[in-house]
């Protein structure tokens, strides 16, 4: 598997020149949907479709809970779920308060297994125009493989 990759010309707001300057950017692939994904565990796991949707949807409502609640949810195999949030500082004690949370979040923090993968996942351009040569008469086009075979 290979995660794809674009490369796109664009100027940023922070560079007073206005710039344009190249960066490759994720080319990503459509979301998987909670229907398809449950159906894709239930083929695996051999467990009904309505098991899974269930076991799935309880887990989600499961950890709404204890994220309200402030703890960290760690689910095996997966990673960590983090309630976090960003707070304006001061220099007033009084002023650190409910009122300087600008935004709250939650951070995920994956297991060891999904950042070895992640470490370990090739990249490929999906730019057309990118394609280093065969050294092949440029005439002949190569045929497309999926994963490099």
């Amino acid at each position: 598997m290979a995660l794809q990759f674009k490369r796109v010309k664009r100027a940023f707001g922070f560079d007073e020149s206005r710039t344009e300057k190249y960066f490759v950017t994720p080319d990503r692939a459509l979301p998987v949907g909670f229907e398809y994904l449950c159906e894709v565990i239930a083929m695996a796991s051999g467990f009904s479709m309505g098991i899974v949707r269930a076991v799935v949807y309880d887990l989600v409502r499961s950890m709404k809970t204890f994220i309200q609640q402030g703890h960290t949810v760690q689910v095996e195999g997966l990673g960590s779920f983090i309630p976090s949030f960003n707070a304006k500082s001061s220099t007033e004690e009084e002023e650190a308060n409910a009122n300087s949370i600008y935004r709250t979040k939650l951070r995920f923090v994956p297991c060891m297994e999904l950042r070895e993968m992640m470490e370990k996942l090739e990249l490929v351009s999906s730019d057309k125009t990118n394609v280093p040569s065969s050294g092949t008469d440029s005439s002949e086009e190569e045929e497309e493989r999926p994963g490099g075979l």
